[in-house]
């Protein structure tokens, strides 16, 4: 049946008139008086805050999500599944024998999840509920911080049923131009706005999504015309769309508005929520939870479990409101970035930064789960075991002394160990003469009537100034990158160096000038240094828990200085000596081997190399100011904060911050949002009835956003500096020490220092032969 028909111009007529249009301040409690165009989406003034709310993140918009008190439930023994009906109509929503019957239902449907239980229930079930409610919290939330009312501005506004005239001509022009089958495919039988402003001189259209996939290119194109007629349109997203959303935006000249307050599903945990382990003390009984504990546990463990939950998230009711889902978090980056004081019987709060995966559906992440325990139990590792066992050391003369026996057994000295050999190779790589830099590094070496050399030198990572912030309780570690450094080492290489000193002097110095910049790049961006940048940011935090624990004890105090790490098992089966052994190949025969003719003695000779070899020490740290701090972060302290209850972008980069718990108690009730809505007994929840308004520190008068000054400006969301230091405060402390086993291990130093290899150089040698000779 064509559109027209189904749609527009039925046999009777007009299609029946659906409930008379709304006045957003009769549905949502907004002002009786229309707000001033000159803060509102599409209209404020070029800058930095032109298409973005300043402080938005600061508010937040709550809606009931009963069904996440289920997190962990699972399937009851089978007497008692027997008797659960494969309706779930018949039971109380966000009841275990509601969630049972939804998967008695969707299994005997012709689309059965073919994941188990418990990922049914976090995937489908409790997602469907958030998107609806959530959906529809986020509407309330937008109308109400711009202050949509007076008597111009409606929400939920049909367009068929208001204008049938305009409707009918823009579904004539689409069928004209694209064709009756194309409009039929992409056209739907009506046109909602979720807010518009028909009248007066200036004539608004807002679409707000809480998701980031709900906004399809057939809506584009049908609001297209509507901008046509007239209309300013605006897109109003809870965070950045994906790329190609902004591209199919950008084609049309259409515009995205970026409003990011903060959803915060309310329920109460109970015996079924999960419960966590990560951060929590495992001698007091506490459990965890939070935004980055249900993304990283519900991400799967393969890639292939991944896209199961994405495609069910995409499935699940509601979908086009879905917010970001496990999948869309870049696990492999995410780095413990900031801890509050564990005061005993509170716990700790602690917040995670990750890159954001823009490509959720179709190239979803994975290995959460993994990422959040390492961080967590490196942070227990260093606080347990005694810092003079911090060291791992990669010496061809010592393979008894590779990593310290204790710091063995866990994941923290096989990422240190295994970054270490990985460096060398890395190091070998970038000085090979078949890249830009190892051909300019070869070009740039000097050498007196043989082959160029250079004297031994160990090279080594050490973490370089690092930048934190500690002021009311908290710590936020702000930059923690590495330098690769080189030191002298006392051995000779068989066969020796023969050039003369200054050109070997040269020769290092052309290494630490050309290949040393090359290999800091790798350490810090490179994903096989990702593990040791987290347990990194993991020590920082550690070694500040320590201090403040020496001020007042805390949660931790019981595990501080124990020297005892066996509640923190390595995870990964590893084996030191195959590490070692590992090295040992590479040390004697060499990652890499070229050859480069060079004149000796008057004859031109072929001269073989074999490059291979790494190191790693010390750490000083950078304090950073409250000036700088309010300057450069402004809006970090209330993200870190609003990430306590769901994942938040932060500011205008590509990296979100997820927050969680180190106490969750099942038996307290979280707070309930106003009015509690009924439960909903379908996978099609009711929406949340109306809360009362929530006007944040930067809700605005007339829907502009503050001018500095004013209430929410961005140095007053800080908190004040700790009364105890008035300043920013560095970590202090001894960390990890490096070059165990004769080269002056670093443990102990005031400074703080992070272990991470021995005594591995890069090595090379020279096989001298003449060209051609075999």
């Amino acid at each position: 049946m064509g559109f027209l028909l189904a749609g527009v111009v039925a046999p009777g007529g007009l299609a029946p008139a659906e409930a008379a249009p709304q006045r957003c301040t009769d549905m949502y409690g907004t002002p009786n008086r229309a707000p001033g165009l000159r803060g509102l989406p599409g209209f404020k003034a070029t800058g930095k805050y032109q298409w973005r709310t300043r402080g938005d993140t600061s508010r937040t918009y709550d809606y009931a999500n009963p069904r996440r008190a289920l997190s962990g439930l699972e399937l009851p023994s089978p007497e008692k599944l027997a008797t659960i009906k494969p309706d779930r109509s018949l039971y109380e929503n966000g009841t275990p024998e509601h969630a049972w019957a939804a998967w008695k239902q969707n299994q005997a449907s012709g689309n059965p999840y073919g994941g188990g239980f418990n990922e049914y229930v976090n995937a489908k079930y409790i997602t469907g509920e958030a998107n609806s409610r959530g959906g529809n919290a986020y509407e309330r939330e937008v109308a109400e911080y711009f202050r949509l009312g007076g008597r111009d501005w409606y929400c939920q506004y049909s367009l068929r049923d208001e204008m049938p005239e305009v409707y009918a001509e823009i579904v004539a022009e689409l069928v004209e131009e694209l064709g009756q089958e194309a409009a039929d495919k992409i056209l739907k039988e009506n046109r909602k706005f979720d807010a518009i402003k028909p009248n007066g001189s200036t004539k608004i259209i807002y679409e707000f999504k809480s998701g980031r996939a709900g906004l399809s290119e057939s809506q584009v194109l049908f609001d297209k015309k509507m901008a046509q007629r007239g209309y300013r349109v605006v897109y109003i997203f809870g965070e950045d769309p994906p790329a190609k959303i902004k591209q199919m935006l950008g084609r049309h000249s259409m515009s995205w508005y970026r409003h990011g307050a903060v959803n915060n599903p309310q329920f109460t945990p109970g015996p079924h929520t999960r419960q966590d382990t990560a951060f929590t003390n495992p001698r007091n009984g506490t459990s965890s939870g939070g935004p980055v504990n249900d993304q990283a546990r519900n991400s799967g463990k393969t890639e292939a479990d991944a896209r199961r939950k994405a495609q069910a998230r995409a499935q699940a009711p509601s979908a086009a409101n879905r917010v970001r889902g496990p999948g869309g978090i870049d696990f492999s980056t995410m780095e413990l970035r900031y801890v509050t004081e564990p005061v005993e019987g509170e716990g700790m709060d602690y917040g995670f930064r990750a890159e954001l995966n823009d490509d959720e559906l179709e190239n979803p992440s994975w290995g959460g789960a993994e990422k959040l325990d390492l961080a967590s139990d490196a942070m227990f590792t260093w606080l347990a075991l005694d810092p003079q066992r911090f060291w791992v050391n990669l010496n061809p003369n010592q393979p008894d002394q590779v990593v310290d026996d204790k710091l063995a057994q866990t994941d923290a000295g096989r990422v240190l160990l295994e970054a270490d050999l990985e460096m060398k190779h890395d190091l070998a790589r970038v000085m090979v003469p078949d890249n830009p830099v190892g051909n300019e590094l070869w070009d740039s070496f000097r050498h007196v009537n043989g082959a160029p050399c250079w004297m031994a030198y160990r090279y080594f990572i050490e973490p370089a100034p690092a930048q934190v912030r500690e002021q009311d309780g908290r710590l936020y570690i702000l930059e923690a990158p590495m330098d690769v450094k080189a030191a002298k080492l006392p051995i000779d290489y068989d066969p020796p160096c023969e050039q003369p000193q200054d050109v070997q002097e040269h020769n290092f110095q052309q290494i630490r000038e050309i290949a040393i910049p090359e290999l800091e790049k790798i350490v810090n961006s490179e994903p096989q240094y990702a593990d040791l940048r987290r347990v990194y940011t993991s020590r920082i935090a550690a070694e500040w828990i320590k201090e403040r624990d020496a001020v007042r004890p805390g949660d931790f105090h019981d595990i501080i200085g124990s020297d005892d790490a066996s509640a923190w098992p390595s995870r990964t089966e590893w084996d030191r000596d195959a590490i070692f052994q590992e090295y040992l190949t590479s040390y004697n025969e060499g990652d890499f081997h070229f050859t480069r003719e060079y004149e000796q003695d008057g004859t031109v000779f072929e001269f073989e190399f074999a490059l291979g070899g790494v190191t790693f020490t010390e750490q000083p740290t950078e304090n950073v100011s409250s000036e700088q701090f309010e300057t450069e972060y402004p809006e970090l302290p209330v993200t870190v904060e609003q990430a306590q209850k769901s994942t938040v972008q932060y500011a205008d980069t590509t990296a979100g911050i997820l927050g969680g718990s180190s106490v969750l108690a099942a038996d307290e009730p979280a707070p309930s949002p106003t009015p509690t809505p009924s439960p909903t007994p379908t996978d099609e929840p009711d929406p949340t009835s109306p809360p009362d308004p929530r006007p944040g520190p930067d809700d605005p008068s007339d829907g502009r956003d503050p001018a500095p000054g004013d209430d929410d400006a961005s140095a007053a969301l800080l908190p004040p500096d700790d009364p105890r230091s008035g300043q920013a405060v560095p970590y202090r402390g001894p960390l990890v020490a490096t070059g165990a086993g004769g080269w002056e291990p670093v443990a102990g130093l005031g400074a703080a220092v992070l272990v991470l290899a021995g005594a591995t150089l890069l090595g090379w040698s020279r096989r001298l032969r003449a060209p051609g000779s075999g």
